[in-house]
C-alpha cells in the first residue's frame, strides 16, 4: 500500500501511541545517518515483518527512540528517491523500498522508509548477513527464525489474503475484463452465461479463484489491482 500524506500521519501517530518494536524504528537522526546502518534495518525489520505475517515494517527519522518528534535533516537538499536504487546493491533479491516518504508532523520534517517483508523462504540479507530485532538492538538473525522464513518454500504467496484490501483497489476495467474471461471459459456450460451475468463482480472473482470468500488475494491485487494499490 502507498499511502497519501493524511493517511501516513495518522499511522504515524498510531505507531507512536502503539507499535510492535520489532518492525518499527524511530531513529532521531538530525542531519545525517549511516547508509550501512539503513542496509542493516532494512534487512532486520523486513524479517521481522515477514515473520509477523505483517506486509511492511517502518523505519522513521526525526521522532526519537522515546518518540519526541523533532525532526530531521537527513538528505534535505539530496535526493531522497534515490536510496532505492543505492540500497539494492546490497541487498540479495535486489530488493528495496516500497516508498520513501517526506512529511511534516507538527512542522517537523519526517522522512520514512517503507520496507517490505522478507520474500517468503528466503531471509533478506545486507551485505550477505541477515539480521534481525531485539528489545532495541539489532542482532545477527537467529537460527530459529533463519528456519521460520525458511519452512515457508513450498507456501502459496500468491493465494495469501491481503487483508487491507478491498474490491475498491481493484481496478474497474480490469475486473470487467477477468469478468468477460470467466464467461468465455464457462461458455460451454449450458446456462452458465446467463447465471454467471447474474452475480456480481466479488461473486464471480471467487469462482475464478481470484478472491476467497470476497477477500482479496494478492493474485488479485497483482491481476487486477489499479497502480497504486499493487504494491
Amino acid at each position: 500500500m502507498i499511502y497519501t500524506d493524511s493517511e501516513l500521519k495518522k499511522k504515524i501517530y498510531k505507531m507512536i501511541e502503539d507499535f510492535e518494536s520489532e518492525v518499527v524504528e524511530f531513529k532521531e537522526a538530525t542531519s545525517n545517518y549511516s547508509f550501512n546502518d539503513i542496509g542493516k534495518y532494512f534487512s532486520a525489520l523486513g524479517n521481522e515483518a515477514n515473520i509477523r505475517g505483517l506486509n511492511e515494517a517502518w523505519l522513521i527519522f526525526g521522532i526519537t527512540n522515546d518518540k519526541q518528534i523533532k525532526g530531521t535533516n537527513y538528505r534535505k537538499d539530496g535526493n531522497l528517491q534515490s536510496l532505492k536504487k543505492e540500497i539494492t546493491n546490497g541487498t540479495n533479491e535486489k530488493l528495496t523500498f516500497y516508498d520513501i516518504y517526506c512529511i511534516e508532523i507538527k512542522d517537523k520534517r519526517i522522512v520514512a522508509f517503507q520496507i517490505p517483508p522478507a520474500i517468503p523462504g528466503i531471509v533478506t540479507t545486507w551485505h550477505g548477513a541477515s539480521y534481525a530485532r531485539e528489545d532495541e538492538s539489532l542482532v545477527p538473525l537467529p537460527m530459529n527464525k533463519i528456519d521460520l522464513i525458511r519452512s515457508q518454500v513450498g507456501r502459496d504467496w500468491s493465494k495469501e489474503i491481503v487483508s487491507e484490501a478491498t474490491i475498491d483497489d481493484l481496478d474497474p476495467e480490469a475486473v470487467a475484463y477477468a469478468r468477460k474471461m470467466f464467461i468465455r471459459r464457462e461458455e460451454n456450460r449450458d446456462g452458465a452465461s446467463d447465471i454467471i451475468e447474474k452475480l456480481s463482480d466479488i461473486e464471480v472473482l471467487n469462482k475464478a479463484g481470484l478472491t476467497f470468500k470476497g477477500q482479496i488475494t494478492r493474485t488479485a491485487l497483482l491481476l487486477l489491482g489499479k497502480k497504486e494499490s499493487s504494491f
